[in-house]
C-alpha cells in the first residue's frame, strides 16, 4: 500500500522528586522575539506510512492558506493490516508567539505518528491522521482552535500545554475526549473527559516538586542550611496562579506562617522566599536579576519554556553568579540540551527535577522497559524527522511519550477504536502499569 501525505489548510477566521544533575559544556541562547503575526492556519496531515527521507528532515506543516499536496517518498512499511477510515486527532499547541511558542510539540508528535503508523499499525489498525491548529497566548485564539478542532470533527484532541483552560469545555460540547501534555491550570485536572498525563503533571507536580528538592534534599548534597530561596516565575496568567498556589503557598506553609497539613508544616519557621516576575522572551532579565540577587539567596528554583530558563541563566551569569555559588534547581520543561550546551560552564552543576523513567535519561545505566523506550524514542524520534536539537528537550520527549501513550492505551481496547472507547480505557487505568516515558497512569 502506497500512502501520500496530504496537508490541507484552512485558513483561520479571526511528582515525587527526581533528581539528575546534568553538565553541559560551549554562548548564550537568547530566544528571539517579532512583532510579525504569523499565519494561524488548522492543518490537517495524513502521517503518511512510508520513508521518512533524513533524520533532519523537517515534519512541519504547510504554511499560509493554500492546499499543499505532496508525494511521500518511498514505498509503504505500514503494516498489511492497516485499513479503514483514519482516525482523526486533533493537536492544539501554542506556537508563533514569544509569550509562549513550543513547536517541538508539534514536531515530536508528527514523528511519533509516522512511527505508529509506518512501523505499528496505527489505533488498531486505523492509520492516524493529524489535525494540526497553533494558537497564541490569547484566550480567544484558545478557543477558536478549540472551535475549528471541534468542527473538524477530529475523534480526540490532544492540548499540549494551554494557558488559560478556556478550550476544553468547546470540546466537551462537542463529545470529543481531550488528552493534555503539559497540565498547568486548574481546568486541565477537573474537567469531565480530560486526562491530563504529562509527567510531573506540569505546574502541580513540578512546582511543588521544585520547592521539596529545593527546602529539603538539596540540603545534604550541598551541605547547606537553606533559609533564604529566590523563586523567579513565568508572568503568564497560569503562572500567576502557579506561583502563588504552588510555590509561594507551599514556602508559606513550611515556614509555618500559612497552615497546612503538610508533614512539613513549620518544619523551618526561619524560612524566607522573594518571587520575582518575569514576562516571556524578556530581551533583557538585568533587573530581575539584581533583585534575585541582591536578597542573598541560598537556593534559586524556576520553571519556565526552555528559552526564557536559558535566558535567566545567561542574566545571572553576567552579574557573576554560578552554580557553585548558588544552586539552581529547574524543572523539566526547562530542559534543552542545544541550549545547555551553549551556557557552557554556568551549567554545570544545575540541578534538574523529573521522573525516573523520563525519554531524555542516558541509555548508560539504565536497562528493561525504561532502555526500550529511551532507545525508541531516540532513534524512532530521529527516523522520523526530529532533529538534534528538538529531540533533547523536554517537551519534546512529552510530544512523542503522549501519542505512545494513545498507542499503548489503545491496544487494550477490545473491539473498535473510537475516541470514546480511548477516553473510557484512560478512565479505568488504576496506576498498575507503567505509560510509555512517564509514571503510570491512574
Amino acid at each position: 500500500m502506497t500512502m501520500e501525505t496530504t496537508r490541507r489548510s484552512i485558513q483561520a477566521a479571526t511528582c515525587a522528586v527526581v533528581l539528575s544533575v546534568m553538565a553541559a559544556c560551549g554562548s548564550d541562547s537568547d530566544s528571539s522575539s517579532s512583532d510579525a503575526v504569523p499565519d494561524t492556519a488548522i492543518t490537517t496531515e495524513s502521517a503518511a506510512a512510508t520513508d521518512p527521507g533524513p533524520p533532519d528532515a523537517d515534519p512541519g506543516t504547510a504554511e499560509g492558506g493554500t492546499a499543499e499536496t505532496t508525494e511521500a517518498p518511498g514505498e509503504s512499511t505500514a503494516p498489511s493490516e492497516m485499513s479503514g477510515d483514519p482516525f482523526l486527532i486533533g493537536v492544539q499547541n501554542l506556537e508563533g508567539d514569544p509569550a509562549g511558542s513550543f513547536p517541538e510539540f508539534t514536531v515530536a508528535i508528527d514523528a511519533a505518528t509516522e512511527y505508529i503508523n509506518a512501523e505499528l499499525g496505527g489505533l488498531g489498525g486505523r492509520p492516524i491522521e493529524l489535525v494540526e491548529c497553533n494558537s497564541f497566548v490569547s484566550p480567544d485564539d484558545s478557543q477558536r482552535c478549540a472551535n475549528e478542532l471541534s468542527a473538524a470533527d477530529v475523534d480526540l484532541a490532544i492540548s499540549t500545554i494551554n494557558f488559560f483552560g478556556n478550550h476544553l469545555s468547546i470540546f466537551e460540547g462537542s463529545g470529543i475526549p481531550v488528552v493534555v501534555l503539559r497540565p498547568i491550570t486548574v481546568a486541565d485536572f477537573t474537567s469531565p473527559g480530560v486526562y491530563s498525563i504529562g509527567a510531573g503533571g506540569g505546574c502541580l507536580g513540578s512546582h511543588t516538586g521544585l520547592v521539596q528538592f529545593v527546602t529539603g534534599e538539596i540540603e545534604d548534597l550541598e551541605d547547606i542550611d537553606v533559609q533564604r530561596v529566590a523563586v523567579p516565575w513565568a508572568d503568564t496568567p497560569p503562572g500567576v496562579f502557579c506561583y502563588n498556589d504552588l510555590e509561594a503557598k507551599p514556602l508559606d506553609v513550611i515556614a509555618g506562617t500559612t497552615p497546612g497539613e503538610s508533614a512539613r508544616a513549620g518544619e523551618k519557621s526561619d524560612l524566607e522566599h522573594i518571587g520575582v516576575p518575569i514576562v516571556p522572551a524578556s530581551p533583557d532579565v538585568t533587573p530581575q536579576v539584581t533583585e534575585i540577587l541582591d536578597f542573598e539567596p541560598d537556593a534559586i528554583m524556576f520553571s519556565a519554556q526552555g528559552a526564557d530558563c536559558w535566558n535567566l541563566v545567561d542574566g545571572l551569569g553576567r552579574l557573576g553568579w554560578t552554580p557553585d555559588q548558588t544552586p539552581l534547581a529547574l524543572s523539566g520543561a526547562c530542559t534543552d540540551f542545544a541550549a545547555m550546551d551553549a551556557a557552557g560552564d554556568l551549567a554545570v552543576g544545575i540541578y534538574f527535577t523529573g521522573t525516573t523513567n523520563s525519554l531524555l535519561s542516558s541509555p548508560d545505566g539504565i536497562d528493561g522497559q525504561h532502555l526500550e523506550e529511551v532507545t525508541t524514542y531516540r532513534e524512532k524520534g530521529a527516523e522520523y524527522g526530529m532533529s538534534d536539537d528538538d529531540l533533547f528537550k523536554g517537551f519534546a520527549a512529552q510530544g512523542f511519550s503522549g501519542m505512545m501513550n494513545i498507542w499503548e492505551i489503545a491496544n487494550t481496547i477490545e473491539g473498535d477504536i473510537t475516541g470514546q472507547a480511548i477516553s473510557d480505557a484512560f478512565a479505568a487505568t488504576d496506576g498498575s502499569s507503567s505509560a510509555f516515558g512517564g509514571s503510570p497512569l491512574d
